[in-house]
């Protein structure tokens, strides 16, 4: 097969030094925060204290990308922490567990306080519970409740996670030794917002033909919506981004030289083989586009005039505009409807690759169903693949190649 060049983002490719510089740094301040890597308020309020926050889903991203992903599992394995658990969560405490040595980015300092939301999946809440007794440090964490109806979210759910996000702020409050200024809660929620904002613009970017961008770099870019919440150097990092892919757009230049078939992807890359999505930009596949980057995380406009009512909606708005999402699985699930058929359309999707993550089964419960409504209702060839997204043992290079040959045969690429 001949080699491709492929266009990766220069924004993307610079983010590499952003994320080493953010757990250096990490080491040199107190107090540190651990957080649910969600669209978790705390966090945000975290930043507006100086209380320093880190995520260890991001740092189980990490542990897998540079291939010590067995290491780690194993350690935790031994512990007793079954092979059924998500693999971040194996990850995270086989690195805990190994101790002192060496570790990608050079590890995570531990937690003075743990902060954590109800609008991410069921393992988290049982994840951050167990560090906080591996810790014994507090443990901060705000309830959203679960909103199952397509309207604007009602008054006493906003009256209620407003009263528990005070109650948070005072504990966090008393962890920094700082009190919340309203000058520091506006700037946190008006970066939040701005972030936001710019990467709605690259996910609407990358409509354009040729793809401007491929699902590889909007997988890195990602740790910037999620990781650098509320701050103005994460605004910085995407306003970059946009820029050079406006540029792309404005010049028709796309991410590879001869786009054939345009992909959706469902379900969170393999972080170990993020090279699977240049497999196929080789055949002159792109994905313009993965549930995972398009309907999570800032994909909403919130008003920041009042920030904590702000950040009130932005805990209990997980999804996206017109959904009903609150948390995760309901985000995603409320999207398959009209909203997945525009996007078929907008994108100008040819087919679709769909993972069951054994990790996270919150969004491989009905993929199968899924592959059978692409099928039946847009007329999409479907792969269906198994892969886990921070577990490498599971995974088979050539099992994998075997099947995505089979499919792009039958997509004539």
């Amino acid at each position: 097969m001949a080699e491709m060049k492929i266009r990766r983002l220069q924004s993307a490719k610079a983010l590499g030094a952003t994320i080493r510089k953010f757990y250096e740094d990490a080491w040199a301040e107190k107090p540190i925060a651990w957080s649910v890597a969600t669209a978790n308020p705390l966090a945000d309020i975290c930043t507006a204290l100086g209380i320093r926050v880190v995520y260890p889903g991001n740092y189980a991203c990490i542990c897998a990308a540079q291939h010590l992903s067995e290491k780690y599992c194993s350690i935790a394995e031994g512990y007793n922490y079954k092979r059924e658990l998500c693999s971040y969560i194996r990850n995270v405490f086989g690195y805990i567990l190994a101790g002192e040595g060496k570790h990608p980015m050079g590890g995570i300092p531990e937690p003075d306080v743990i902060v954590s939301i109800s609008n991410s999946c069921l393992n988290y809440l049982k994840w951050f519970d167990a560090m906080r007794l591996h810790f014994d440090k507090p443990f901060v964490f705000l309830n959203t409740p679960h909103r199952l109806f397509e309207h604007d979210i009602p008054d006493y759910y906003l009256d209620y996670v407003l009263e528990e996000l005070k109650m948070c702020i005072e504990q966090l409050e008393k962890i920094s030794g700082k009190k919340l200024t309203e000058q520091k809660i506006k700037e946190v929620a008006h970066y939040s917002r701005e972030q936001g904002k710019y990467w709605r613009e690259l996910l609407e970017l990358n409509k354009s033909v040729p793809a401007p961008v491929n699902l590889s770099d909007l997988a890195n870019l990602i740790f910037i919506p999620t990781s650098l919440s509320g701050t103005a150097h994460g605004l910085e990092l995407l306003k970059e981004a946009v820029a050079e892919v406006r540029e792309r757009v404005r010049n028709k230049v796309g991410v590879i030289p001869e786009e054939k078939r345009r992909l959706v992807m469902f379900n969170i890359p393999p972080w170990y083989r993020l090279g699977f999505v240049d497999y196929f930009a080789a055949r002159g596949c792109v994905f313009p586009f993965g549930n995972y980057n398009r309907y999570l995380w800032n994909t909403q406009d919130i008003d920041d005039t009042d920030p904590l009512e702000y950040l009130v909606r932005k805990g209990l708005s997980f999804g996206y505009d017109g959904g009903y999402g609150s948390t995760l699985a309901e985000t995603l699930y409320s999207c398959m409807g009209d909203r997945l058929a525009q996007d078929i359309k907008d994108y100008k999707i040819d087919g679709a690759v769909i993972l069951i993550n054994k990790s996270c089964k919150i969004m491989s419960v009905g993929e199968l169903d899924l592959a059978t409504l692409l099928r039946e209702k847009y007329k999409l060839p479907v792969l269906v693949i198994d892969v886990d997204q921070a577990e490498e043992r599971t995974y088979s290079d050539a099992e994998i190649k075997q099947r995505v040959d089979a499919f792009l045969e039958m997509i004539e690429v």
